[in-house]
């Protein structure tokens, strides 16, 4: 059992969870890679089309999550720095009985839509080759509705910043899903068995948390001797829960109808090429992004002290900082390499233009770089000042990518030219902003000159690699692979050289301070 009255300070918290999620999100990703391999050759490209068909129709169906844990998850940061149990177990009650509520919808919602899953394929006649579309997206569908049942605990777990517990959890139970996968489908090659034993092991993950946090905090187990949460905090989650929709409609027009717009306009088989990219560009975000995010519980927890404002600021440089270094790290390391691994490992037939893959890449890399602000806005709660600029994200990316998909005939360089448009134009000033006029006042300035330095010197040199490194040296041999690491370190020094002067760093001051606390 965990003494509370000696929870790990902040420090010691952010390296820990930074450290075991980015280990952890590595292991997984090798082990997806792995996956991925044998699904491709085992039931091939339209079966992966059809995959990323789901993924996105069903993360549009998690509208209905409106944003309410991550709301919940910030209220918890107060009761539990002052560890006041007869709120947490209120807002936990609360947490279990939205979290149902929200399966239920998302179940009902899926079974109305059903019916209509093949109007989101072009080739009506591959809908009937690849098996029975309705019972596959069923079992995607459940796995869906599984994973909000009894998750409500595992945001307790990292909201009192033990994330590292989470990432170890997720990680056993993806490898055992990942290992029954690949055995199945190397002997029954079925798509069904593939999305069952992904719904079972969810089910098995969540159960499995819940014991955890459970342990540590026995006071979780019984629920029912829950008061009602303060007249104060449902005020809060009320604002910010409608701040949180909007968001979450940004989120999910964004990031969830690329693959819809593709395989209703262009066909299942750039999905599939396209979920190729995608599930490399989603693994080595997932990694850079658990690493960088696992400190925003920590943050939240130095936003509930008083007279802390100063630090705050600093630690906010320090953050965007670090942040800018993670983003150029993971994407030239994806614009140089990421063409011949995907050639060894499914195949040059696989592979998509330069000028497809930089804007791929490029959307990666403008991502990468909000998401110091994103996980600062969510560590001090400013869900509410994001409810306007969501909307507009999400009106600007879809319009601008159905006028290039379906009026201009661009293809899927429309519908990245639609998102990376509307993180420039809307998202790259807006979202900053919320920070500085509600929180951090007059430090704007130097955070907008860190960010054009890092935008405009990182798109340049990814135009480079892409366009004139990889073009030159498109073969996979020993030779090539050493001078694309070259010019990664050449890259890497570059970046670190620009930004520690326009930042006014040193890496090694800052590694050196944050390693003696």
């Amino acid at each position: 059992m965990i003494n509370e009255s000696k929870l790990i300070d902040r420090a010691k918290a952010a390296y820990v969870n930074s450290l075991i999620a980015v280990i952890a999100q590595l292991i997984n990703l090798i082990f997806s890679f792995v996956t991925r391999f044998f699904f491709i050759h085992e039931l091939g490209r339209e079966y992966l089309g059809l995959n990323g068909l789901f993924l996105n129709i069903l993360n549009i169906l998690s509208f209905a999550e409106l944003g309410i844990g991550a709301a919940i998850t910030f209220s918890l940061y107060q009761p539990i720095h002052d560890q006041n149990h007869q709120d947490i177990l209120a807002l936990m009650r609360l947490f279990r009985t939205v979290y149902r509520i929200i399966a239920l919808i998302i179940l009902v919602c899926g079974l109305i839509l059903l019916p209509f899953l093949s109007n989101f394929i072009a080739d009506k006649n591959l809908s009937t080759s690849v098996g029975n579309v309705y019972f596959a997206f069923l079992l995607a569908l459940l796995n869906i509705v599984v994973s909000y049942l009894l998750s409500y605990k595992r945001s307790f777990v990292i909201a009192a910043q033990l994330g590292y517990l989470d990432s170890v959890n997720r990680l056993s139970f993806n490898i055992v899903t990942q290992v029954f996968q690949i055995f199945f489908l190397l002997t029954l090659h079925s798509f069904y068995i593939y999305l069952f034993i992904q719904l079972i092991l969810t089910f098995l993950s969540n159960v499995r948390i819940t014991m955890i946090a459970n342990k540590r905090f026995p006071y979780l187990k019984d629920l029912s001797k829950a008061g009602k949460v303060s007249k104060d905090v449902v005020d809060y989650l009320k604002k910010n829960v409608i701040g949180m929709v909007s968001a979450k409609f940004g989120g999910v027009v964004v990031n969830g109808t690329d693959n819809l717009i593709l395989s209703s306009f262009i066909g299942l088989s750039i999905v599939g090429l396209y979920s190729n990219y995608t599930l490399f560009l989603t693994g080595v975000s997932s990694i850079l992004t658990q690493g960088i995010s696992a400190v925003t519980s920590s943050i939240g927890n130095l936003g509930s002290e008083a007279g802390s404002l100063g630090r705050q600021k600093k630690i906010f440089h320090e953050y965007q900082y670090i942040n800018n270094l993670v983003s150029a790290f993971g994407s030239f390391g994806l614009a140089l390499f990421l063409p011949d691994v995907i050639s060894l490992w499914a195949g040059k037939s696989y592979l998509l233009s330069a000028l497809v893959t930089f804007l791929i890449i490029e959307n990666f890399f403008i991502t990468q770089l909000r998401q110091n602000v994103i996980n600062v806005t969510n560590a001090y709660g400013l869900y509410w000042f994001e409810r306007y600029k969501a909307i507009i994200e999400a009106l600007s990316n879809l319009i601008i990518s159905l006028i290039l998909v379906v009026v201009l005939k661009f293809g899927i360089e429309g519908v990245l030219l639609g998102t990376i448009a509307s993180n420039i134009f809307v998202n790259s000033w807006w979202e900053p902003m919320i920070i500085f006029q509600n929180k951090l006042h007059g430090i704007w300035r130097k955070y907008t000159g860190n960010y054009l330095v890092m935008l405009l010197l990182g798109t340049f040199l990814l135009a480079v690699q892409i366009f004139s490194i990889n073009a030159h040296f498109d073969k996979v041999g020993v030779l090539e692979i050493l001078f694309k690491i070259i010019c990664f370190v050449l890259s890497m020094i570059i970046i670190v050289m620009i930004m520690s002067w326009d930042a006014r760093i040193s890496p090694v001051k800052l590694i050196k301070e944050r390693m003696g606390k």
